[in-house]
């Protein structure tokens, strides 16, 4: 068995009192309504897990300006094949506040993502709901639902903290 480890990001915006979560629609998924998923990607040699995490949001949205929350990191472990072989693969995921969203582009940047074939989009902001309904794999949903909460808590800390 071949073994991979990728870094990625849970990104999310604040827009009008929301939360909305970043998905990228991959074409590297042989069925479309499987396909949407968080920005991530392989390890170079030399990074860090933080620093291919935000390189790869770099490369797939455009995205730069973005503040990882700190002490969230996570882990999804899965198993596929390619090309006949089994591979064992872990992701790890940090989450992180989109502060700038405007460079994200009309198309997708890299031949891994594009548009889905009856939306004809290949990105999307939605709520936390909308983001259980379009990501198709339980341990991502599982995923999200750790970092939503994790967000919570964080915001819900910060408030209070604030309060004199």
């Amino acid at each position: 068995m071949l073994y991979e480890n990728s870094c990625g990001v849970i990104p999310f915006r604040r827009r009008d009192g929301r939360i909305e979560f970043l998905l990228l629609h991959s074409v590297m998924v042989r069925n479309p309504d499987a396909a949407w998923e968080f920005p991530k990607g392989s390890v170079e040699d030399g990074e860090s897990e933080v620093e291919t995490a935000l390189r790869e949001l770099r490369e797939e949205a455009h995205l730069s300006k973005v503040e990882l929350l700190p002490n969230f990191r996570d882990q999804v472990h899965y198993q596929y094949r390619r090309h006949g072989r089994e591979i064992s693969k872990t992701v790890t995921f940090f989450t992180g506040e989109v502060v700038e969203w405007s460079t994200i582009p009309e198309g997708a940047p890299t031949h891994e993502h594009g548009p889905h074939p009856s939306e004809g989009i290949w990105h999307v902001w939605v709520s936390e709901q909308e983001a259980q309904r379009r990501l198709f794999h339980p341990g991502m949903r599982q995923l999200l639902n750790r970092a939503s909460f994790f967000l919570y808590e964080h915001d819900r800390r910060a408030r209070s903290a604030n309060v004199p």
